[in-house]
């Protein structure tokens, strides 16, 4: 079983940097009054992770309330 686990990490490491790749042209961010540029990965990844840390914030939050 060790085979397949390592044989699926290597494939989704192999599409990770695939898609990082494909996504390395800058895009212009704005929000309110900041606008910068920066490439189209680093939006997407940091989009993931506030996302994620959110989703994991209200999880805890409703944890507590209930």
């Amino acid at each position: 079983m060790g085979y397949v686990q390592a044989a699926i990490a290597i494939l989704l490491l192999v599409i990770m940097a695939i898609f990082c790749f494909q996504n390395l042209e800058s895009v212009d961010v704005s929000f309110l009054v900041w606008a910068m540029k920066m490439p189209k990965i680093v939006m997407i990844l940091s989009s993931f992770v506030l996302g994620m840390f959110s989703g994991w914030g209200l999880v805890e939050l409703l944890k507590r309330v209930f």
